[in-house]
């Protein structure tokens, strides 16, 4: 019935437009869709499929930094942790106080031959740690001084040997650090060509959209003088049915 009397006012015509605007905005809207797309560049290939989903891969030297960098750092990693700064302050003073040695036996033998040379024993005390050498036992203020010289300065190098214990490790852990970081930087670069391949593809769905959007747009003025020319024509069929006896609250579909 709607039909009919739709011909008879002439409102069928209408309808006709939409469908083509249906046909048009179908035409529109599948380069619209996100569709799979495919990325190649100097740092390596994005791809997106939908049975796959999104995959990038970094190429070959790019992927020999990251194994290198990441497994480096691991490496520098454990021996940061498995680092004794206590032992290795003793290895360093151990090595340094031994080239000393020679020196000190030098000035020790030197300061007792002006000693014995000049007449003067001095005080007897056990020497034999005041750098005179075993079964000395003289020694005087001159030789007491020189011990307590050389006393200090192994004291020093035991602090300068642990000073230097903890730099090593601080250093180790340092370098790591830098090594995880580099590696860490290629990744991103692999995530930024990801986001670079999905945005691509994003911003041509968008654009294509609006395309679309565009090109359905002169049919919006058909449209709305469809949809009120319908209303009111609507409200002027339901008034008619309704004045003809029987017919009273009859809706024309």
């Amino acid at each position: 019935m709607g039909n009919v009397i739709g011909g008879l006012l002439g409102t069928n015509k209408p309808i006709n437009v939409g469908r083509e605007m249906q046909a048009v905005a179908g035409m529109y809207a599948r380069p619209a869709q996100f569709v799979p797309y495919s990325i190649r560049s100097s740092l390596g290939t994005t791809h997106y499929s939908p049975e796959t989903g999104i995959q990038t891969n970094l190429s070959a030297p790019y992927q020999g930094i990251v194994g290198t960098t990441v497994g480096g750092a691991q490496n520098l990693f454990e021996q940061a942790a498995a680092f004794d700064p206590s032992r290795r302050a003793a290895q360093v003073f151990s090595e340094q106080s031994a080239l000393l040695q020679p020196e000190f036996q030098r000035q020790a033998t030197d300061l007792q031959s002006r000693l014995f040379g000049s007449g003067r024993l001095g005080l007897r005390l056990a020497g034999e740690s005041q750098g005179l050498g075993t079964g000395s036992g003289m020694v005087q203020p001159d030789a007491l001084g020189l011990g307590r010289a050389q006393q200090q300065t192994l004291a020093q190098l035991a602090a300068g040997a642990r000073q230097q214990a903890f730099g090593e490790q601080a250093q180790l852990q340092q370098a790591a650090s830098g090594m995880l970081q580099a590696g860490m930087g290629v990744e991103q670069m692999a995530q930024n060509l990801t986001q670079l391949g999905f945005q691509s593809e994003a911003e041509r769905a968008r654009a294509a959209y609006q395309a679309g959007l565009i090109g359905t747009s002169y049919f919006d003025p058909q449209m709305s003088a469809y949809n009120q020319r319908a209303k009111s024509q609507t409200g002027f069929i339901g008034g008619m049915f309704g004045s003809i006896p029987g017919l009273s609250g009859f809706a024309p579909r």
